[in-house]
């Protein structure tokens, strides 16, 4: 499973978006039954008034969402050659970043909409990665338990982000205004997003480690400890 397609593709089925009008009519009918089932799952959470109770609707419906998100993943993997699927993919995180860049100042003000843009991008980030991992080599049996405890974490964390993005999406493009104290709860479940970059570099370095540039030791002489001893007794208060 690619969960850099299930961040990116929720959206594509609007009607509204150029990306759409890349997929045959069949497919757009399919993505856009999908689509609506994530819309009702994000609509029911927004309209809560309290932050107790949006969050109760979170672990209520999130489950669903996350299903119906993965099923659109492999439903574009079957009907969606890899080529469109790569574009599509890319289109649908810009055209995220100009719906947020272009209604959020006037819906939610600058810092909101500034870091649903830099949520955007991080998401963008993770998805990349995610197309690594699926043409890394695989890893040995030694690493399959950290490998898949370390998914989880990421993918719970990655689609809460992503969850969290469309209840602002929603309100904003609906003009649904969210009551404030559940406001405050969404804005910080985008930072979940820093959680899911982090395990999914983790995940990446699992297969492909960073290998550390090695360092020159610096050769030290008599003349520069000289300068050293110098320089150090020049900020040495005078004796009295």
């Amino acid at each position: 499973m690619n969960v850099g397609e299930m961040l990116a593709l929720a959206g594509v089925a609007s009607d509204e978006r150029p990306s759409s009008k890349k997929l045959s009519t069949s497919t757009q009918e399919l993505f856009r039954s999908a689509a609506t089932t994530l819309d009702g799952l994000v609509l029911c959470v927004i309209e809560k008034r309290t932050a107790a109770e949006f969050l109760t609707a979170v672990g209520e419906v999130f489950p669903k969402y996350f299903e119906a998100a993965l099923g659109l993943s492999f439903l574009a993997r079957a009907t969606v050659p890899a080529h469109v699927l790569e574009r599509l993919t890319m289109e649908s995180f810009s055209e995220m970043e100009a719906e947020f860049r272009d209604g959020a100042l006037e819906a939610f003000g600058a810092a909101v909409r500034d870091q649903a843009i830099f949520t955007v991008w991080t998401l963008r980030k993770i998805s990349d990665i995610c197309q690594k991992i699926s043409i890394a080599p695989a890893l040995a049996a030694n690493r399959s338990t950290d490998d898949f405890e370390t998914f989880q974490k990421f993918a719970v964390h990655a689609m809460l982000t992503r969850f969290n993005l469309d209840c602002l999406l929603k309100s904003m493009l609906l003009r649904k205004p969210i009551y404030p104290a559940v406001f405050d709860t969404v804005i910080e479940g985008l930072r979940s997003a820093v959680n899911a970059y982090a395990w999914v570099r983790h995940a990446l370095d699992l297969r492909e480690p960073r290998v550390e540039p090695e360092v020159e030791p610096v050769q030290w002489d008599e003349e520069d400890q000289a300068l050293l001893d110098e320089a150090t007794r020049d900020f040495l208060p005078d004796p009295a």
